[in-house]
């Protein structure tokens, strides 16, 4: 069905398809796969190893989304938000032996085992798309091999159709659509003055973009309306949720436990392509 989806209902970009078939492997597929069908027809995403903690209308951090009028028609809060997503690791000052304990690439990143799309074609998955299509043709350039599987690790996997590069995608986006005036960019700015990250390394220049400051200890979700960008740019509106909505259970980040008051599923983290063969062989 995945194949037929990708050969028939996208045969207008007939590369999505010759790139679908090259990976070697069925997450690399399955990355790609969600982004294309929730830029596609919209609606709602979860992993096989994510379980609901309540249903998805009644979860309060998506009750703008399905909040009932009089008349029985759904009246959104958020009708230029395109696409909603959620936090997985929020350590953004996370020491390098932490990040080596916890097995990261990023100490920072959204999640995209759980995804909502309010609408069909967000920007944002666009941009998602473009950036793994592009990502997979470089890197495929790169490694060329005789066992194609050998040449995709952990690391790869997570930057070229994982959560590293969607996080890229999104936060990019922000900073090319949204004004140099816009309170994310004003923040990202304020939490970079004794870090310096933001500085040309010559120049000394400010880049003025969006960081991952604003979403630094969420506590409630914050929605960016498409009407928000500058002109003649496309952005489509995002929600980000705080880590107790979908990423609970996680025992860093302050996630909070799978019964959080927030929690909206339950990520019970399977790892199914991440287990080496010591994990297969002796649980």
């Amino acid at each position: 069905m995945a194949l037929e989806f990708v050969e028939s209902e996208l045969s207008s970009i007939p590369e999505i398809a010759t790139v679908y078939k090259s990976y070697p492997h069925s997450i690399l597929r399955a990355d790609l796969l969600r982004y294309l069908l929730l830029w596609y027809y919209g609606g709602f995403y979860a992993d096989i190893d994510v379980f609901p903690a309540r249903t998805i209308k009644n979860c309060p951090a998506l009750e703008p989304f399905f909040a009932p009028t009089p008349d029985g028609y759904t009246k959104y809060a958020h009708p230029d938000v395109s696409l909603v997503v959620g936090i997985e690791v929020d350590e953004p000052y996370a020491s390098p032996q932490y990040m080596r304990d916890w097995h990261w690439t990023r100490s920072y990143g959204l999640i995209q085992y759980t995804m909502y799309a309010p609408r069909r074609f967000s920007p944002l998955l666009r941009e998602t798309i473009v950036r793994v299509l592009s990502h997979t043709r470089q890197y495929n350039r790169e490694h060329k091999s005789f066992f194609p599987s050998l040449t995709y690790d952990e690391k790869a996997i997570l930057g070229v159709t994982g959560p590293d590069v969607f996080t890229d995608a999104i936060l990019d986006t922000l900073s090319s659509s949204l004004p140099e005036t816009h309170p994310f960019i004003e923040q990202s700015i304020k939490a970079d003055v004794d870090i310096g990250d933001l500085a040309h390394n010559v120049t000394g220049k400010l880049n003025k973009r969006v960081t991952w400051a604003p979403f630094h200890r969420l506590s409630d979700p914050v929605c960016i309306q498409a009407g928000e960008a500058a002109p003649n740019k496309s952005m489509g509106g995002l929600c980000v949720l705080p880590i107790s909505v979908w990423g609970n259970g996680q025992r860093h980040s302050q996630a909070g436990g799978f019964g959080h008051h927030s929690a909206c599923v339950n990520h019970r983290f399977g790892r199914t392509w991440k287990k080496g063969w010591g994990e297969y062989i002796f649980g």
